[in-house]
């Protein structure tokens, strides 16, 4: 059933994720930096945190280099070895070059300087939280009319939960693997460390297909 313009299958489509993006001026009062935040997201499938703390030397011609959050390396603990979050691990990711230019053209614009924060708070000794993000997601989705079918909030007195940040990694999974066809391409993109999470996306593919099979008109 749809609300507004839009159905929600379970992903975000291309044309949600531009509605989202252009309804940022009508609920952001920093619509330049939340708009180029959204962008990222979207192209480059990074995890919320990983976006936050891209710094400006890390933007490229046609890509962006991130700390990697969900590497993990091992440590000796007494006589034990164990894993823990390696936080010098980068991964590099491609987006398109207009991508790239409006993010320098952002930090020429706000004299970030080089080791900063490309996103910054309103103070800008800190660094956006994640929970601003999902805060304003929330807005915008809902201001786009591009909600998450069948998650009512129980504090929004029924209203259909937001689209959240998370979600366009997922969509960026679901977008290359439709546009490409090539699970590993889509593990290097998101940094995933066993292809088995991967291969979650093509699952999910295979039952959008059955689901849309069964419903055409012999």
């Amino acid at each position: 059933m749809p609300i507004g313009e839009f159905t929600f299958s379970g992903y975000l489509e291309p044309e949600q994720v531009r509605a989202i993006i252009d309804a940022v001026p009508e609920v952001s009062k920093y619509p330049e930096r939340d708009q180029l935040l959204i962008e990222l997201l979207w192209q480059s499938g990074a995890r919320v945190t990983e976006a936050l703390t891209l710094v400006p030397e890390r933007v490229g011609m046609t890509s962006v280099v991130l700390t990697n959050l969900k590497q993990k390396k091992r440590v000796k603990e007494g006589e034990k070895l164990v894993k823990v979050a390696d936080r010098s691990a980068i991964k590099e990711v491609e987006v398109s070059e207009e991508l790239c230019d409006r993010l320098k053209a952002f930090c020429d614009k706000y004299e970030i300087a080089v080791g900063d924060w490309v996103f910054k708070a309103r103070n800008p000794r800190k660094q956006l939280s994640r929970w601003y993000v999902w805060d304003m997601m929330t807005k915008v989705s809902e201001q786009a009319r591009v909600f998450k079918f069948g998650k009512r909030h129980p504090r929004t007195g029924g209203k259909f939960k937001g689209a959240y940040p998370h979600l366009l990694r997922h969509s960026n999974a679901m977008y290359l693997l439709d546009q490409t066809e090539n699970l590993d391409l889509v593990r290097e993109h998101l940094g995933h460390a066993s292809i088995v999470t991967t291969q979650g996306y093509a699952r999910v593919k295979g039952l959008k297909m059955k689901k849309a099979i069964k419903e055409v008109s012999w």
